[in-house]
């Protein structure tokens, strides 16, 4: 992807598509972006139905907030085109930071507002159960601490975040 989609924001998005619509269940937001002149509606996540199918369905750090992300992926699913993408960017239960911390006993730290924690087998495992399969999977780290670049190089899967590109299965259930 040219996109590094997990620092991209919502206008860089615009910029590079021909139609991007977001949504939002926070009614101040969708004010607030609306005036800015961008194409927002005010949907769950979890519930939304528009009138369109996409290429791309950009979910970042969003699944993580879900209380059920099941719900989330059978509307991505029906929004998609049959060659369209679902890119997934959350957060990585087995981060270098999480394992750190557990390996010496200390509390990892978790957002109040995550109902879940996701790892690479987990994620795929939900997608497959909805009918995506990964096509593509990134790892992204602040590497903020010198050891922690160093690691990284060589356990990419320890990074911060990560990021899956998925695409629908077909009818007969094989990619």
């Amino acid at each position: 992807m040219g996109i590094d989609v997990a620092r991209t924001s919502y206008a860089q998005y615009e910029a590079v598509a021909r139609h991007c619509m977001g949504i939002d269940i926070v009614a101040d937001e969708i004010a607030r972006w609306k005036a800015k002149g961008h194409n927002v509606i005010l949907a769950d996540a979890e519930d939304f139905a528009v009138d369109r199918k996409f290429d791309i369905i950009v979910a970042s750090d969003l699944i993580e907030h879900l209380a059920n992300p099941g719900k989330f992926l059978d509307r991505a699913r029906r929004h998609l085109k049959i060659s369209g993408r679902l890119c997934i960017v959350t957060p990585n239960a087995h981060s270098l930071n999480n394992v750190f911390k557990s390996l010496l006993g200390l509390g990892v730290e978790s957002n109040p507002e995550h109902a879940c924690w996701y790892d690479r087998t987990t994620l795929r495992q939900l997608l497959a159960r909805f009918g995506f399969h990964p096509i593509e999977e990134y790892w992204q780290d602040y590497k903020r601490h010198p050891a922690a670049a160093l690691l990284l190089r060589f356990r990419r899967n320890l990074a911060a975040h990560m990021i899956v590109v998925a695409g629908l299965e077909d009818r007969r259930g094989s990619p």
